[in-house]
């Protein structure tokens, strides 16, 4: 565990995380899940079981197959073809189609998803984020009940806030 100095190494997931979190349940169909990810402008989700506990992670990576290990991740190609799946017309022609309507969420959803308690230090959060190139890492209890997410918009925003503080 890394230690950073001043403000910004005092920070944990439970001072940066969203509580108000849009999730999925595995049984959502492939249709219904991509209409609340479109609603809610959101590119991915923690998916919950009946009980509240989170057991994975479902993303637009998941509904276009665009996914990769992380040893076999070249960032910059990882990104163009996420932008390009996201803006491709091809994508919200295969939502429309009817297996989306039939297939579910538990059928793609990434299991075993990587998860932090509320204790976890900013800079392991982010660690995980880079090393599992994700964009969102939701936070649980001891018992795997989801308490919030952390998205890279939370760690930009948690080193923009202490910058913004040491120069005052």
């Amino acid at each position: 565990m890394t230690k950073m100095p001043g403000r910004l190494g005092s920070l944990h997931a439970r001072d940066v995380m969203s509580t108000e979190v849009q999730v999925l349940t595995e049984n959502m169909t492939l249709l219904e899940a991509s209409h609340l990810l479109k609603q809610h402008r959101h590119s991915g989700a923690p998916v919950v079981d009946a009980q509240g506990k989170l057991i994975g992670t479902f993303s637009l990576r998941d509904l276009t197959g665009v996914k990769k290990k992380p040893n076999e991740i070249n960032l910059e190609e990882s990104q163009q073809s996420f932008d390009s799946a996201i803006l491709s017309a091809e994508v919200l022609k295969l939502i429309q189609e009817n297996a989306f309507a039939q297939e579910k969420v538990a059928d793609r959803m990434t299991r075993n998803a990587p998860s932090v308690t509320v204790n976890a230090t900013l800079i392991d959060v982010a660690r995980l984020m880079c090393h599992f190139h994700t964009h969102r890492i939701p936070v649980t209890s001891h018992v795997g009940e989801l308490k919030g997410i952390i998205t890279t918009m939370d760690i930009l925003a948690a080193l923009v806030h202490t910058a913004d503080e040491l120069s005052e």
